[in-house]
């Protein structure tokens, strides 16, 4: 049985059982006196089991009651959650156990409280005080009364009863001080829609307890595909759910069978469905390009305000240009992508190029994903579209991220060979041809010294070899690159401090001349922290003043020297202080 405690068992005498599903128990026994097994057995619900053979049907309840009849022809069986549908060549009908409520309300001679209000509303239509009389003497048991009239109503196929047994409800329900009319109203909302449906030009004659479970969404959506869109658009509207699939629906089977031209089709659906919030048109248009319309495909997508839904149908049907166009429009990068690598598959290259060259978004989208996963791709984009400057660094970049000398040389011939044609780029050919030479210089100092100097620039370079003791050479490469005489000294100074030289420091010191003056001798040496060699320079600070000499004989810790500077400026302030500072 559907909720599993008795199992129907048809023996090969003829007879059923209805024993428990633990078999310990038997429930009920039914002689058929049929020779013939029938050709089916099904439950009715919980409290009944139904034999069908060709044209006879069988019905075995409780306690062995049981009842047969027959049909004028074949038959066949349905079983539901409630009953059992039985399917003819004439007619369909359900067979259910009376519910509860129905026999509370309709059984003979009953008292029960719902029995007697829907009878004070028979005596209410004759205007007899015995309405009232009825009432108040179920008073008590009112609402119960009113929720058991409300229940039968669900049961009832008439619509005159279930009108009766509402109108009793109501009527209860007013009497009343405190009630909450929930079930009233849904009841009354479920009994609009089941008689709708029920109707013989819909012909689905579904009961309460199957609406319930079929929820009235899946209702609709059985209209829907029955192609009742009138009536699942009114119940949708009366209950407040969404009509958007049933509009799609109604459009995608317009495009499937109408045999009109393509614009009228469109024409129609978008007037249809124009102003209805949540259409997918996208929905409707691969119906089109499922039945090989791509042009009503296309026109179709027009109407579809989210891109995302607009750009994979546009690659499917071949509009990629479109799509493109429509991905740009939208803002997402990422959708933007997903057409350029569609696009990039389906075409030529240069077909490729030319056509994101006037889109500059999406030309900017390739560079920026080409950078890091196809540069050779970038580098075909960049002669595809006559960008020299952007192909030569390109060519630069590779010839800085290689680790061998001789990609590395070659990558900076094809950059500077790019830009020669080009007076415009005069300057960064220089710089690149320099780059080339360094390289070359850089070879040689590696094999001459075994070590490592390829990737410093030039100031390093000089630094290097300095630090490494070969001065000769840094002086030939700040004579082959032009080095200036400033920038040298600068290089040599920070090369000798850093190595810690300070006997060609002292050398130094004893030079007429320095391009850069001697102050900044002074502070590296003295930032180095030997005193003794910055104090060399300090008398060579000719163009400071006496004060700023004092102060720099001070930080060497040369009080006296310090003393003499300022006796010779006669700065008495000076000497006071320094005095003070040789006290403590």
């Amino acid at each position: 049985s559907p909720n599993g405690k008795f199992v129907a068992l048809y023996t090969d005498d003829g007879k059923v059982w209805v024993i428990g599903s633990d078999f310990q128990e038997r429930y009920s026994e039914y002689n058929t006196r049929s020779k013939t097994p029938p050709k089916d057995l099904q439950w009715c619900g919980d409290n009944a089991v139904v034999l069908a053979w060709e044209d006879e049907v069988h019905l075995l309840g409780p306690n062995g009651a049981a009842d047969n009849w027959e049909y004028n022809s074949f038959i066949h069986l349905l079983p539901d959650i409630d009953g059992i549908r039985v399917l003819s060549g004439e007619i369909c009908e359900f067979i259910q156990k009376v519910s509860d409520p129905t026999f509370e309300v309709f059984r003979l001679g009953s008292t029960h409280p719902a029995s007697v209000l829907l009878d004070a509303i028979d005596q209410l239509d004759k205007k007899s005080p015995k309405a009232d009389d009825n009432v108040q003497m179920i008073r008590p048991h009112l609402d119960e009364a009113v929720d058991v009239c409300v229940r039968a109503a669900g049961q009832e196929y008439s619509i005159h009863w279930q009108k009766q047994l509402l109108k009793a409800a109501s009527f209860g329900k007013s009497v009343l001080d405190l009630y909450n009319s929930d079930d009233f109203v849904d009841m009354t909302e479920a009994l609009r829609v089941l008689n709708a449906v029920r109707f013989y030009e819909i012909g689905l004659p579904l009961s309460y307890e199957q609406y319930i479970r079929l929820t009235p969404e899946r209702l609709v959506q059985r209209l829907v595909n029955r192609q009742e869109y009138l009536l699942a658009l009114k119940i949708s509207e009366y209950l407040r759910l969404p009509i958007d699939k049933i509009y799609v629906h109604w459009a995608r089977q317009k495009v499937r069978s109408s045999s009109t031209d393509e614009d009228s089709i469109c024409e129609e659906i978008v007037q249809k469905l124009n102003g209805t919030r949540g259409i997918s048109f996208e929905e409707i248009a691969r119906a089109a390009y499922d039945e090989g319309r791509g042009g009503l495909a296309a026109e179709l997508l027009e109407h579809e305000p989210r891109a995302g839904k607009q750009v994979p149908l546009l690659l499917n049907i071949g509009e990629e240009t479109i799509a493109l166009d429509k991905a740009i429009e939208s803002g997402d990068t990422d959708l933007v992508f997903y057409v350029l690598l569609n696009l990039k598959k389906k075409t030529q290259l240069s077909s490729f190029f030319r056509t994101i060259n006037s889109r500059p978004v999406a030309t900017a989208i390739v560079e920026s994903s080409a950078m890091d996963q196809d540069k050779e791709l970038l580098k075909d984009l960049y002669y595809q579209d006559d960008r020299r400057l952007d192909g030569s660094n390109l060519l630069l970049s590779e010839a800085l991220d290689a680790s061998d000398l001789g990609p590395s040389t070659d990558k900076l011939k094809m950059a500077a060979k790019l830009l020669r044609d080009s007076k415009e780029y005069a300057p960064q050919v220089t710089a690149l041809e320099e780059a080339q030479k360094l390289l070359r210089f850089q070879e040689a100092f590696e094999k001459d010294l075994d070590d490592r100097f390829v990737g410093l620039s030039v100031n390093q370079t000089m630094s290097k070899l300095i630090r490494a003791g070969h001065a000769k050479r840094a002086q030939k490469v700040q004579s082959e690159f032009k080095v200036p005489e400033k920038t040298y000294w600068w290089t040599r100074l920070r090369a000798l401090v850093s190595k810690r030289d300070w006997r060609e420091l002292e050398d130094l010191s004893k030079v007429r001349k320095s391009p850069i003056g001697w102050e900044p001798f002074f502070n590296e040496i003295i930032g180095a922290g030997n005193t003794k060699v910055a104090a060399l320079f300090i008398p060579k600070c000719t163009a400071l003043t006496s004060a700023e000499r004092t102060e720099m004989w001070v930080k060497c810790g040369m009080i006296a020297k310090a003393g003499e500077e300022a006796l010779k400026a006669k700065n008495r302030d000076a000497l006071e202080e320094l005095r003070a500072q040789a006290r403590r």
